[in-house]
């Protein structure tokens, strides 16, 4: 056999192969698509892939404070077997496909409690994914008329139409405590205060223009000894308030004092707005989690903000730098891992 021939036939082998190739990967897609139209998405779609997270132990609490990018997504799950979402992150796919394989990853399908601290896209833009595949119980809404077209009007609706009981995020809510007598736990709502329910909601959905970051909602949770603090993106206006409430003695009576905390999840990603060095200095927190994205174009967390940890004596985790990260309270303490 001449060159010329036996080229040609190495070329009709190559030809035949990439038709052989060509069909295969076509009958793949064709499955797919078949698969897709006949078998629910909830029961597939964010099932692979899954994180590596042991089993939570019984009685322990763990904070997952969940790396989003540039947004704040922490899922906490409580002695008693009850979960708590606050935020949900922005609304990209990625985002969207992180957190709900991360629940999944968890055999969680429930959430018994869902915190949105306030309407900024980059808190609640990826919980209108997650709501479609996971039951909501109770759902504790920011002081926001809901802007229309916005992430956070869908969510609204989706929220307010549905089955779970739903209320304004506010200081007159009761402490959530826990279902188990063996396992106390207490989550508080300290911020914002009773008064502002009425006058933002009060008025005309889109005739007052707020800012949604003054209303974030501030959340203390407290188990086994160990206090953590979460700040959405409250700005430094309402530290002042925080800590002229705590030195009131306004929380005494729902049993919660910001003196040493434990844990505090750093206020608006670290940003130049956020926990000035007199609430820092006076929370004197051990540990300091700042959720924000990588290579952000706003420069979060800035070098202020860090030195400020730094110099009050706090541990600090970030999200950009180290993932994930998951604390476990337990009778002995806590631990810090990132993931």
């Amino acid at each position: 056999m001449g060159y010329r021939a036996e080229k040609e036939k190495t070329e009709r082998k190559k030809k035949l192969l990439k038709r052989v190739l060509l069909g295969i990967l076509l009958l793949c897609i064709a499955g797919l698509s078949i698969f897709s139209a006949i078998v629910p998405p909830v029961t597939w779609k964010y099932y692979v892939n899954l994180p590596k997270i042991a089993r939570r132990a019984d009685g322990e609490l763990r904070i997952h404070f969940i790396d989003v990018g540039q947004g704040d997504c922490t899922l906490v799950e409580l002695p008693d077997g009850k979960t708590m979402l606050i935020d949900g992150g922005n609304s990209k796919k990625s985002t969207e496909k992180k957190v709900l394989r991360h629940l999944n990853a968890l055999k969680i399908n429930t959430i018994d409690y869902l915190i949105v601290t306030h309407a900024d896209v980059d808190h609640c833009g990826g919980l209108n994914e997650i709501v479609k595949y996971k039951k909501v119980v109770n759902a504790y809404l920011p002081l926001s008329n809901p802007e229309k077209g916005s992430a956070y009007a869908r969510l609204f609706d989706t929220l307010t139409q549905s089955d779970c009981t739903w209320a304004y995020s506010s200081r007159k809510l009761e402490n959530i405590t826990s279902v188990r007598e063996e396992y106390p736990f207490q989550i508080s709502f300290l911020y914002p205060h009773s008064e502002d329910v009425e006058d933002v909601i009060s008025s005309e959905s889109g005739d007052e223009e707020t800012d949604d970051n003054y209303y974030s909602s501030v959340v203390y949770l407290e188990y086994a000894g160990i206090r953590t603090l979460f700040t959405g993106d409250a700005p430094q206006e309402v530290e002042r308030e925080l800590v002229l409430g705590d030195t009131l003695g306004l929380y005494d009576k729902i049993g919660v004092s910001l003196r040493d905390l434990d844990v505090l999840k750093v206020s608006h990603h670290g940003g130049k707005n956020a926990n000035s060095w007199d609430f820092l200095e006076y929370v004197s927190a051990a540990t300091a989690v700042i959720s924000c994205g990588r290579n952000n174009p706003y420069g979060d967390p800035t070098n202020a903000v860090l030195g400020r940890l730094t110099e009050s004596g706090a541990e600090i985790y970030r999200t950009d730098v180290h993932g994930s990260v998951i604390i476990t309270v337990s009778a002995m303490g806590y631990t810090v891992k990132t993931v």
